[in-house]
């Protein structure tokens, strides 16, 4: 998979855990000629200690996912979310964000901004995650990452690929 040899990105902590949680981290990094994470959003996984930790941790040590030291709050917005959009900001690196307020900030901010939902789009399109759409909605509930069904259809109806 050699689609994205041009896209460097910055990763929130939603997309690391979705990913994680659903084995596909590793090949979404794929995806990207670069990824990192800010120590803020490392921070955010660390508290956990879980396997989505465990999963960070070695792609990190495998030099798939590069770790900076940034580490800022901006207003109304965690220290993961905040910490990513510097940092994307800082290296003009797409960001891969879901909470819609810092979509819209990122946006606002002149970064270009994707979410787990594209990631997955583009996984499904490439052969990598095989089960169909409907399956791929349950399984996200399951884990417990709500997206609207109307937002998730339209999002895996479209034909236009997404990046």
């Amino acid at each position: 998979m050699h689609t994205g040899a041009s896209l460097r990105v910055v990763l929130n902590t939603s997309p690391i855990i979705v990913l994680a949680k659903l084995s596909l981290l590793e090949k979404a990094l794929e995806l990207f000629s670069e990824a990192e994470v800010p120590r803020g959003v490392l921070e955010e996984v660390e508290r956990k200690r879980d396997e989505v930790y465990q999963e960070l941790s070695r792609l990190i040590s495998e030099r798939k996912i590069r770790v900076e030291e940034t580490r800022k709050r901006l207003p109304r917005l965690g220290l993961g979310e905040s910490s990513a959009i510097l940092l994307a900001l800082m290296k003009d690196k797409i960001i891969v964000i879901d909470d819609r307020r810092a979509r819209r900030l990122a946006r606002e901010l002149g970064l270009k901004v994707i979410g787990t939902l594209s990631i997955l789009k583009k996984l499904h399109r490439e052969g990598v995650l095989i089960e169909a759409p409907t399956t791929i909605y349950r399984r996200l509930i399951e884990i417990g990452f709500y997206v609207d069904k109307r937002l998730f259809d339209r999002i895996f109806k479209e034909d236009k690929a997404e990046y």
